[in-house]
């Protein structure tokens, strides 16, 4: 099956857009269980630790990218801390400014490997600034007036724009699409998912975070669907159907219900955080107010936990864990904060591992923890 429809915009038809094939989905059915899941060591086994130099001192981190053995790190104070694979500063981007390669803010941020760039998109400027993702040296600039993104994501030498509504340019048909795609940045050489007037005049955002790097596939999580799709530079096709318990009906879309009511409500919504290692998938949405993290056999077609909390109850395996940030050479990884581990080295019997005993929350910086699959995991 194709998706592949026309769509009328304000009385004008707009094309369709590049094919989507849906054909051979994984189907992934969940329900959410009550109480705390305390067998993550049946699963997983922390196989390292990578503490991030603690100068300069990190905000709150909004956006975390591995890629190319190095480690990009965007925090609240709009700036860009690149480190090696060892948690050791290779470069600082912090350029707050208005003149040339300077930024008023960084909404978000996407490194393309294939194209070595740095991308950094200015909102408030409407600009686009290209920097060396080795080294931070400032390559160019250009104007991007349109589309206003909310993410965006760089794979395989594309650059990739999550787009949920049209409401800064209702006359530029050519821009109401879910997902764009550009070669160079600036211009949409591609269009994916028309979009659907009720969910584009709807301006609540369930899925925050649409796109999940992993090895091998850029995901992407649609607002507002149950299909999660894989990007290749050419190419988009779904991958996973997920069936959550209780979906958001299109009814509260269509009606524009309050935020309120929505996040509250006991539907399920918001796929994101999707990431395959290993056999086993790992996504969150939320439920009843509340985030839900999901874990899954994909080879056995079975749940192994869904709900509000993942933890190894032996502390063996995995004696720190919050959640699943990302995949990166064969593993999970995982951010934990500096005020995450001063909890657990207060209340965690022993105190932190062995390689963290000297981390001080204090004075230090966040700590990436990366997750193995155990191979003949309990269940197999």
């Amino acid at each position: 099956m194709l998706c592949c429809l026309c769509a009328c915009q304000h009385g004008r038809q707009q094309d369709a857009g590049s094919a989507v094939s849906t054909d051979g989905l994984q189907t992934v059915a969940v329900q959410v269980e009550d109480g705390m899941f305390e067998r993550l060591g049946d699963y997983l086994y922390a196989d390292s630790y990578i503490c991030l130099d603690s100068v300069p001192l990190l905000g709150d981190l909004e956006k975390v990218e591995i890629k190319d053995n190095r480690i990009y790190v965007l925090d609240a104070f709009d700036k860009i801390v690149c480190y090696d694979m060892q948690g050791r500063v290779l470069f600082v981007l912090d350029a707050r400014g208005g003149g040339p390669g300077e930024y008023a803010s960084i909404a978000d941020f996407a490194v393309n490997v294939g194209r070595q760039e740095l991308l950094v998109y200015d909102r408030d400027k409407k600009t686009l600034l290209f920097y060396h993702p080795h080294t931070g040296r400032f390559l160019r600039s250009e104007p991007f007036v349109k589309p206003t993104p909310g993410a965006l994501a760089a794979w395989q030498g594309t650059y990739f724009y999550d787009n949920k509504s049209h409401d800064n340019y209702p006359d530029d048909t050519s821009l109401h699409y879910s997902l764009l795609a550009s070669e160079d940045g600036s211009a949409v050489t591609r269009r994916y998912f028309p979009h659907v007037e009720a969910e584009s005049a709807y301006r609540f955002t369930v899925t925050a975070h649409p796109f999940s790097y992993n090895d091998s596939v850029l995901y992407y999580c649609k607002n507002y669907d149950h299909i999660v799709y894989a990007l290749t530079a050419d190419s988009v096709w779904g991958a996973y159907d997920i069936r959550l318990p209780n979906p958001l009906p299109a009814e509260m879309i269509e009606r524009k219900a309050d935020e309120r009511e929505v996040v509250e409500s006991p539907y399920s919504m918001g796929i994101e955080q999707f990431f395959v290692c290993g056999g086993l998938l790992y996504f969150t949405f939320t439920k009843d107010g509340f985030w839900q993290s999901a874990l899954y056999d994909l080879a056995r077609g079975q749940q192994i936990y869904c709900g509000q909390r993942m933890s190894d109850k032996e502390g063996k395996s995995v004696p720190l864990f919050r959640m699943i940030d990302g995949v990166y050479g064969q593993r999970f990884w995982g951010i934990l904060s500096p005020d995450a581990l001063a909890y657990e080295q207060e209340h965690r019997a022993g105190g932190l591992p062995g390689v963290l005993k000297k981390y001080d929350p204090e004075t230090g910086n966040h700590v990436i923890a990366f997750y193995a699959v155990k191979s003949g995991r309990v269940g197999e």
